[in-house]
């Protein structure tokens, strides 16, 4: 009898699109994804194995601050980085969605040193 499961019961909101003022705009985004690329990734060489972990700092990163200071609640954040060694090479990075072209948005920014390339990706799907 000490094992007891509370059971939380959710309402349906009926909120089917973002308010004027909560939208992902792209050019938000993209202002944050920049300044935290370019403050993270100012003074580093590229090394394959630091790479790996810069990949996921940049992503816990972005995706907090993008959080914290753009006013979309109710978006799922989706943050992809690569970063790649500089060695006079061409890169395609490419994504596929499914999504609602009213609601739904992306950003990207793409940073470039002497030695490494990173290209940082946001997605914004909104809940309904």
């Amino acid at each position: 009898m000490g094992d007891q499961h509370q059971v939380h019961v959710w309402e349906n909101t009926y909120i089917m699109a973002p308010k004027d003022d909560e939208k992902f705009l792209p050019s938000k985004v993209a202002a944050v994804i920049k300044n935290v690329m370019d403050s993270y990734l100012v003074d580093k060489e590229y090394q394959a194995e630091d790479a790996k972990i810069w990949t996921l700092d940049l992503s816990n990163e972005i995706k907090a601050t993008v959080k914290q200071d753009v006013n979309i609640p109710r978006y799922k954040i989706i943050v992809q980085v690569v970063i790649g060694e500089q060695a006079s090479q061409g890169v395609r990075v490419a994504s596929k969605c499914l999504w609602d072209t009213s609601a739904d948005n992306y950003a990207s920014y793409t940073f470039e040193n002497t030695s490494l390339f990173a290209v940082g990706m946001v997605f914004g799907c909104y809940y309904e």
